[in-house]
């Protein structure tokens, strides 16, 4: 369990790919920015350091409740080498991923039962607060996609679109960086998967 929250800091792409430490604070991937729901939607990253997965997806799942709180499952998958695809679950409250609005995380293991959590990131001070830097134009996966660039604590900065499905991520770039590589609406998101040599 320890090697999987860890993978979760390093994912969060560690999710086996950002950096953070999930029992101390919030993952570097909340990053307090706007969901972008759309019903079967998607996002498929290459993790661009040298730790952390190859591949990860981000998948937009269906409403859940909490506790009495209603929410939407963003699901986050990767696959772990001797373990097989994992996933981590977390129920988000309103319109922002951030470490307030997530109500529960779950993780998947293949074999196991799910492992609930709740509110695992709400604690004093796990809040992240981004700063505007400029808007600009990407070209990802054939098409052009307006783009807004933050800036964060400890030299971070993410480029979002509202053109990207779930967490409308293009691009993180810091001490563990990945970016877009494909994006869609229904369908399998990990077909045509190039870094993780599927």
């Amino acid at each position: 369990m320890g090697r999987l929250l860890t993978l979760l800091a390093l994912l969060l792409v560690g999710l086996g790919a950002l950096p953070a430490r999930a029992q101390d604070g919030a993952p570097d991937a909340l990053f307090g920015l706007p969901l972008v729901v759309r019903e079967g939607g998607w996002a498929r990253y290459v993790n661009t350091s040298p730790d952390g997965p190859p591949e990860f997806v981000i998948k937009l799942g269906g409403p859940g409740r909490h506790e009495g709180k209603r929410g939407r499952w963003v699901l986050i998958e990767l696959d772990v080498p001797a373990t097989g695809r994992v996933g981590f679950d977390f129920l988000v409250e309103g319109e922002r991923f951030s470490a307030k609005s997530v109500l529960l995380m779950r993780l998947r293991v293949p074999g196991r039962p799910p492992n609930d959590t709740p509110a695992p990131f709400n604690k004093p001070g796990a809040e992240r607060r981004p700063h505007p830097l400029r808007e600009t134009t990407e070209f990802i996966a054939g098409k052009k996609l307006a783009v807004s660039e933050y800036s964060y604590a400890g030299g971070i900065t993410a480029q979002w679109s509202p053109s990207v499905p779930v967490l409308g991520l293009v691009r993180v770039s810091g001490t563990q960086s990945f970016q877009l590589e494909a994006f869609g609406v229904g369908g399998d998101p990990w077909k045509d998967a190039t870094a993780a040599g599927k």
